[in-house]
């Protein structure tokens, strides 16, 4: 299969970026390597939505990046609010809610 068309090259990528992601998440327990998953799913959203949108989504992807790194650190101080009270950061381990 030769790919020619950077389209097809880009979406290639998005591809082998979301089969990374969606491992990272369901193999991984620790919280830090599950949000480390989840940014790379998001990347994968990026770069499919940039192979397809071509010059147009040049301002919609400057949005979308700057969400992801807000939804980035609040994921990450959830992580560490979870280790300060459990000590661990297994998902197995976190078994009870406290309000």
């Amino acid at each position: 299969m030769v790919l020619e068309d950077p389209t097809q090259m880009n979406l290639l990528g998005a591809a082998l970026l979301l089969g990374v992601g969606l491992f990272c998440i369901m193999s991984q327990n620790n919280l830090i390597k599950v949000v480390i998953g989840l940014e790379i799913l998001a990347k994968a959203a990026v770069l499919a939505f940039i192979a397809l949108g071509g010059a147009s989504v040049q301002g919609y992807v400057i949005i979308i990046i700057a969400i992801e790194a807000i939804v980035a650190a609040v994921a990450l101080s959830i992580v560490v609010n979870v280790w300060r009270h459990s000590g661990s950061l297994d998902a197995s381990d976190i078994t009870e809610l406290k309000g």
